[in-house]
């Protein structure tokens, strides 16, 4: 299930506010990537990986269901 344009302003958002809180003088850059794989980095970067609990609904019916079995994958790099 790819994430949608709201989806991931909603990340942008909540990523940039809580990235100020640690990091204020930090400008980060959140960009969508549907061809990560774990443990494929490209040089330089290094990867976060997390296992956790989602809700999801379906766009269609609006059925909605939850899962225990969500990765959440971001490879990062600094570009300063």
């Amino acid at each position: 299930m790819a994430a949608t344009d709201q989806d991931m302003e909603e990340w942008e958002q909540v990523f940039q506010e809580l990235i100020r809180e640690v990091k204020p003088w930090h400008k980060w850059t959140l960009e969508t990537d549907t061809d990560l794989l774990p443990d494929v980095l490209q040089q330089g970067w290094s990867q976060y990986q997390q296992r956790t609990f989602a809700r999801f609904r379906c766009s269609s019916c609006f059925r909605t269901w939850a899962s225990a079995h969500v990765q959440v994958l971001f490879h990062v790099h600094w570009s300063g």
